[in-house]
C-alpha cells in the first residue's frame, strides 16, 4: 500500500518537474530580455540553463539551446560596448564565449524541427516528399546572429593567436572562413572576397603549424593558396610542415611553385630541388636549374656550392673545387661549403697512392682552416670532426687530444 502511494505521488508530480525545466527556460529568456545586464548578470543566466542543457526532458529541444546561445553572445556584445567605452577586458575570455555560443546555436539548429499538423493534430506529409513536414522555430534568429558576427570571429581568432592558444585560433578562423562563402552570408549579402577569406587562411593554416599539426597546417595553407594567397610566408611555412611530415613529392610540387613564383629570392627553394634532383640522379635538371639561378644572381654562394656538389658527382673532385671555392670566396663563414672545399682536398689527398706523401701532406694543410672554421660552426658534425682528427694524426699536430 505503501508503494502504491508513493507511485502515485511521483506520477502526479511528475508533470510539475517538467514543467519546472520549461520554466526554468522560460524565467532565463525573461532574465535576458533587459538591455542593461552586466556581464556578470549574463553569467549567472548561463548557470541557470545550464541545468536545462543537461536535464532528459530539455536536453534535445532545440529552445535551451537556442537561449544558451544567446547568452553567449550577449556576453561576448557586452564585453566589446565595455572595452568601447574605454573598460579593459579579457579579449580571450570574449572569444570564448563567441566560440562556445556558436557551439551552443549549431546544436539548436540541429534540434529545431518542430512536426507540422493538421486541425486534428495529425502528422501532415509532404505531398512530393512524401516525409514528415516540419517546420523551424528558431533557426532564423541563430543564422541572423551568426552571421552579424561574421568579422568578429576573424578578430577573436587573432586575439586567440596572440596568445598562443593556437587551437582556438584555429577553430576561430575556421568558423569565419566557412560563414564568409557560406549561403547564409550570401543571402543576408554579408559574404566575403576571396582575397580576404584567402588571408585568414593563411592565419589559419600558421596557427595549425604552430600548434604542430602540420596536416590542418597543410591543408589550410594549400586552400589559402587556392584562393589566390601566394605571398612568400605561405610558401616557407607550408614547405617547413611538409618536411615535418615527410612528404617528399608534395614538397618537391611546392618548392617548384615558390620557385616559379619567387624567382632566385630564396635559395632554400632550389636546394630543396636540387637535392631532389641529386637523390633521382636527374643530373639534366639539376644542372639547367643551377645555371640559370646562377646567370640570374651570380653572388648567392649556396647556388655555387649546389653546382659544385652536382658537378663532383659528374665530374670529379678537381672539376667541382673551383665552385667550392668561390662559394667561400663569397661568403667565407658558409658551412657547407667550407665542409665541401676541405672535404674535397682531403679526399683529394688520399686518393693518391700514399696519403703520408709530401704532396698529400701539402693538401691536407689546405684543407686544414677550411675544416677547423667548418667545425668552429658545426660542433657536432661527426664526420667532419672524423675528418679533421685523422688530419690531425697524419700531421702530428697536438690538436688532435682538443677534439
Amino acid at each position: 500500500m505503501k508503494n502504491t502511494i508513493v507511485a502515485l505521488l511521483y506520477l502526479v508530480a511528475m508533470p510539475f518537474l517538467v514543467n519546472g525545466q520549461q520554466r526554468l527556460v522560460n524565467e532565463v529568456k525573461k532574465e535576458i530580455s533587459g538591455l542593461t545586464l552586466t556581464v556578470d548578470s549574463y553569467k549567472n543566466s548561463l548557470k541557470k540553463i545550464s541545468k536545462a542543457l543537461e536535464n532528459e526532458e530539455t536536453k534535445d529541444k532545440a529552445e535551451p539551446w537556442w537561449v544558451a546561445g544567446k547568452i553567449h553572445y550577449s556576453i561576448y556584445d557586452k564585453m566589446m560596448n565595455n572595452k568601447a567605452a574605454g573598460e579593459k577586458i579579457n579579449s580571450t575570455e570574449a572569444g570564448m564565449a563567441l566560440l562556445d555560443g556558436y557551439d551552443k546555436f549549431m546544436v539548436a539548429l540541429n534540434k529545431d524541427s518542430v512536426a507540422v499538423r493538421d486541425k486534428k493534430g495529425n502528422q501532415v506529409i509532404d505531398k512530393k516528399t512524401k516525409a514528415p513536414k516540419v517546420k523551424t522555430k528558431f533557426s532564423q534568429d541563430i543564422v541572423g546572429r551568426i552571421v552579424d558576427h561574421l568579422v568578429d570571429y576573424s578578430a577573436v581568432a587573432g586575439d586567440f593567436y596572440m596568445v598562443s592558444d593556437w587551437d582556438n585560433a584555429y577553430k576561430a578562423w575556421d568558423i569565419y572562413c566557412k560563414l564568409a562563402k557560406s549561403d547564409w552570408a550570401k543571402k543576408r549579402k554579408k559574404a566575403e572576397p576571396d582575397s580576404v577569406v584567402a588571408y585568414n587562411r593563411f592565419f589559419q593554416g600558421l596557427a595549425a603549424y604552430q600548434g604542430k599539426n602540420y596536416d590542418k597546417a597543410v591543408e589550410q595553407l594549400s586552400s589559402a593558396r587556392s584562393l589566390g594567397y601566394k605571398k612568400k610566408a605561405l610558401y616557407d611555412t607550408w614547405i617547413d610542415a611538409l618536411i615535418r611530415q615527410r612528404d617528399t613529392i608534395y614538397l618537391v610540387s611546392v618548392a617548384h611553385e615558390a620557385h616559379d613564383m619567387l624567382g632566385a629570392n630564396d635559395p632554400r627553394y632550389v636546394h630543396i630541388l636540387i637535392n631532389h634532383y641529386l637523390k633521382t640522379k636527374n643530373y639534366k635538371e639539376a644542372n639547367e636549374l643551377l645555371d640559370e639561378v646562377i646567370e640570374s644572381d651570380s653572388l648567392v654562394a649556396d647556388y655555387y656550392d649546389l653546382k659544385g656538389r652536382l658537378v663532383e658527382i659528374e665530374h670529379g673532385i678537381d672539376a667541382a673545387i673551383p665552385y667550392y671555392k668561390k662559394t667561400v670566396a663569397l661568403n667565407p663563414d658558409h658551412p657547407r661549403g667550407l665542409f665541401d672545399l676541405g672535404n674535397a682536398l682531403y679526399n683529394k689527398a688520399i686518393s693518391g697512392d700514399d696519403h703520408r706523401s709530401t704532396e698529400a701532406k701539402t693538401l691536407y694543410a689546405e684543407a686544414l682552416p677550411y675544416l677547423e672554421k667548418a667545425y668552429k660552426i658545426m660542433p657536432m658534425n661527426e664526420s667532419l670532426k672524423n675528418i679533421l682528427s685523422r688530419i690531425y694524426y697524419v700531421l702530428g699536430s697536438s690538436k688532435l687530444d682538443s677534439l
